[in-house]
């Protein structure tokens, strides 16, 4: 083997080694561990919003009535133009839907986002920088301020029944770490909206995002 053709060898090794790598993370939140392949991402854009085969399974942790649940992800996110986004997932915050993954109504989940400090990590049902199952990798926050592309954000979830099937997302910002804990103490809708009428939490901010769960017993 002359150097030559080594160094080609060595090359493609070390690419195949950085995509296995970066294709494929594990997000555990709260003992409880999902794999999320980064392929699915794309694979949704031509797909079927209502069919789950080969999407990821797994579970990511919410808050409900003032306790931790296991939510049982099945499906892959949804985001649909318009309204128009910078990012490939075409996931906004800042704007409602205009396209839903099926008719009639939807339940909410709200997605709590620490804004200038950092909760404590058992406090963060998806951490920053760590794609979660069937979450997209990144959302545009030009709408809110933000950069027209963020990875991975950290946040936490809240929902308010035990309803399967697609949550429309309702993102809410938590500028104090006081606050925070204040909401992960309690767990509860009724103490965030408590927090949000005293100023302390921001105001409901609309998504264009759908996930697909169910809550596990």
């Amino acid at each position: 083997m002359t150097s030559r053709t080594r160094a080609r060898r060595d090359a493609f090794l070390f690419t195949a080694v950085a995509l296995v790598t970066i294709t494929s993370v594990d997000c555990t939140t709260d003992a409880q561990s999902a794999k999320v392949t980064a392929p699915a991402a794309a694979r949704f854009i031509a797909g079927d919003p209502n069919s789950a085969a080969g999407d990821a399974k797994g579970f990511i942790s919410g808050w409900l009535d003032g306790e931790t649940v296991a939510l049982r992800y099945t499906r892959l996110f949804f985001c649909a133009e318009p309204p128009t986004s910078a990012v490939s997932t075409k996931c906004e915050v800042g704007a409602g839907a205009t396209i839903a993954p099926r008719s009639g109504p939807i339940p909410t989940i709200y997605a709590l986002a620490p804004v200038g400090f950092r909760p404590d990590a058992s406090t963060i049902h998806c951490p920053a920088g760590v794609v979660c199952l069937n979450h997209p990798h990144a959302l545009d926050l030009s709408r809110v301020g933000g950069p027209d592309s963020v990875f991975a954000p950290a946040h936490s979830h809240i929902i308010t029944d035990r309803q399967a099937g697609w949550h429309h997302t309702i993102n809410i910002r938590v500028t104090s770490l006081a606050a925070w804990n204040e909401i992960a103490a309690a767990k509860t809708l009724a103490k965030l909206r408590e927090l949000q009428a005293a100023g302390r939490v921001g105001p409901d901010i609309p998504t264009n995002i759908y996930f697909f769960f169910e809550v596990q017993d």
